[in-house]
C-alpha cells in the first residue's frame, strides 16, 4: 500500500510537471503574443504621433501665412483709403492749434492792439504835414519810433508749449 501510495504521489507530480510545463509554454505563448500586440500598438502610437506633428507644422504654417497676408491686405487698405496720411495730418493739425492757441492769447492779441492803438494816437497827435511832402521812409520811422518794443519776459518762453519745429 505504500507503494501505490508512493506511486500514486509520483504520478500525481509527474501530472503536475506537465501541467506546469504545458503552463509555462501557454505563459511563453502569451508572452510573445502580447509582445507583439505592445510592439504594434507602441509602432502605431509613434506613427500616430508623428502624423499629428507633421500636421501641426503645417496647420501653423496655413496660419502664419494667412496672418501675414491679412497684415499686407489691410496696410494696402490703409493706403489706399489714405488711413496714415490722415493720421499725419491730424498730428500736424494739432500742432498747428497748439501754436495756434499760444498766438490768440488774450494777452497777446491785447498787446498787439495795445501797440497798434498807441501808434495811431501818436499818428494822430503828431503835426500834421501836407500830403505831399510826406516822405514813405520818413513815415514808417515815425510809425516805428512810436511803438513800443514789446517786453519779452524770457527768450522762448512762449515757445515752450510748441513742440518740435514741422518736419522733424
Amino acid at each position: 500500500m505504500l507503494t501505490d501510495l508512493l506511486q500514486n504521489i509520483y504520478q500525481r507530480i509527474s501530472t503536475l510537471g506537465k501541467s506546469i510545463k504545458s503552463l509555462q509554454v501557454s505563459i511563453d505563448n502569451l508572452n510573445k503574443t502580447f509582445g507583439e500586440k505592445v510592439g504594434t500598438l507602441v509602432s502605431s502610437i509613434n506613427s500616430m504621433a508623428e502624423n499629428v506633428e507633421k500636421e501641426g507644422e503645417a496647420q501653423k504654417l496655413l496660419f502664419e501665412q494667412i496672418g501675414d497676408e491679412t497684415v499686407r491686405e489691410i496696410q494696402k487698405l490703409q493706403e489706399k483709403i489714405g488711413l496714415k496720411d490722415l493720421e499725419e495730418l491730424q498730428v500736424k493739425l494739432s500742432g498747428i492749434v497748439k501754436s495756434s492757441e499760444e498766438a490768440l492769447k488774450p494777452e497777446v492779441v491785447d498787446l498787439l492792439l495795445k501797440e497798434v492803438l498807441e501808434g495811431v494816437k501818436s499818428l494822430k497827435e503828431g503835426p500834421i504835414i501836407q500830403e505831399s511832402k510826406v516822405n514813405d521812409e520818413e513815415l514808417l520811422k515815425k510809425v516805428s519810433s512810436s511803438i513800443p518794443k514789446p517786453k519779452t519776459p524770457n527768450k522762448g518762453a512762449n515757445l515752450k508749449d510748441f513742440g518740435p519745429p514741422p518736419g522733424t
